[in-house]
């Protein structure tokens, strides 16, 4: 934490992406085809990436919507 200051803000957003991917893939269904499909895009920005994997930028609207039908239930 000391050495490295500004590796500690890359883990809130590895973990939005994370669980926007984890949302696509409950959706999709398919898990080998659709990582596959999203794995060979390429060397792109990861927004870009997002875009082809998830169909949206990277956000926190999948956490947003998650915690809100935790708190519906």
């Amino acid at each position: 934490m000391i050495s490295y200051p500004l590796y500690l803000p890359d883990y809130p957003l590895g973990h939005l992406i994370a669980f926007q991917i984890e949302e696509h893939l409950k959706r999709k269904g398919s898990l080998g085809a659709e990582f596959e499909r999203m794995a060979t895009y390429g060397s792109v920005t990861p927004d870009q990436w997002m875009v082809h994997a998830t169909g949206a930028p990277v956000s926190a609207e999948p956490l947003l919507r998650a915690a809100e039908n935790a708190l519906t239930r």
